[in-house]
């Protein structure tokens, strides 16, 4: 494998931009084709939009989404996490409450008015200990609410819930 090192800044919106390094690597070039249940299993991955503006969270959700076998995309502001979803072929959408720009209720919003992207699940999170979050969320539109400080177990399993629900799975 041959790699190399990029760097990554957060959007020019956002209140607190980080950096962070990221190797990257891309396989050598073979004649070899990938076996078929290899693929099928690429295609079935679901794809879960994190959208997060403190870099240590972010790093973390993706970190434990990408080991259980996610495939996982990132933004630091509302506004970069609305371009991606327009993008991406999101399956469930992970997103803070408390973001610079646009706040996680009003992703909610957005998302839950457009008919294409509505049947996407969204669980909004939140270190605030705000009463009515929970309620409000719920209310806009979004599936599930994660209180912050989270647990691994509680991340996975409220995620695998959730996809299940849309995709029909046990």
């Amino acid at each position: 494998m041959t790699g190399s090192c990029r760097a990554f800044q957060s959007g020019a919106l956002s209140s607190r931009p980080f950096y962070f390094r990221a190797s990257v690597f891309a396989p050598k070039k073979t004649n070899m084709k990938a076996p078929i249940e290899q693929i099928s299993r690429v295609e079935t991955k679901s794809r879960i939009l994190v959208i997060e503006d403190d870099p240590a969270v972010s790093i973390l959700l993706v970190k434990i989404l990408k080991s259980h076998g996610f495939d996982v995309c990132a933004a630091a502001t509302g506004t970069g996490g609305l371009r991606l979803i327009e993008e991406q072929n999101c399956d469930l959408i992970l997103a803070d409450i408390d973001l610079p720009d646009i706040d996680g209720f009003e992703i909610c919003r957005r998302i839950k008015q457009n008919p294409k992207l509505r049947p996407v699940p969204i669980i909004l999170m939140s270190g605030r200990l705000a009463e009515g979050n929970e309620a409000l969320a719920l209310k806009l539109g979004a599936s599930d609410y994660i209180s912050k400080p989270f647990g691994v177990n509680n991340i996975l399993n409220k995620v695998s819930a959730r996809l299940r629900e849309v995709k029909g799975g046990p």
